[in-house]
């Protein structure tokens, strides 16, 4: 998954595909190493994340295998959250670490 889960459905294919990950992949220690200035500093790098992906679907988009076109799609929609809906689960994510709980409405958002 490559955003926060948006719904009760996705929290629970979530947590089953932690629970099938045999390397540990989703260790769900990330507030152990994220920081609201690392957050931000990721954010201020994400222009290399865009030339990754403008990269890959060059290469996949024009592939002859069905898992690799498939696989741009999925490409496609991170990019489009990645311009989209990221910023302010970020800034959420950001709220979060600094105040120990999710925002409720009419909570002020910090700034990335």
């Amino acid at each position: 998954m490559y955003r926060q889960p948006q719904s009760r459905a996705e929290v629970h294919a979530l947590a089953r595909a932690a629970a099938d990950d045999l390397p540990a992949a989703y260790a769900c220690d990330g507030d152990l190493h994220w920081t609201p200035a690392a957050v931000r500093e990721w954010w201020q790098g994400r222009g290399e994340v865009e030339e990754y992906i403008a990269a890959m679907l060059t290469e996949w988009e024009g592939s002859g295998e069905e898992e690799y076109r498939e696989a741009a799609e999925g490409l496609r929609d991170y990019e489009a959250y990645l311009s989209g809906g990221l910023a302010n689960d970020l800034r959420a994510y950001i709220f979060r670490l600094e105040e120990g709980r999710y925002p409720r409405a009419g909570d002020v958002l910090p700034q990335l």
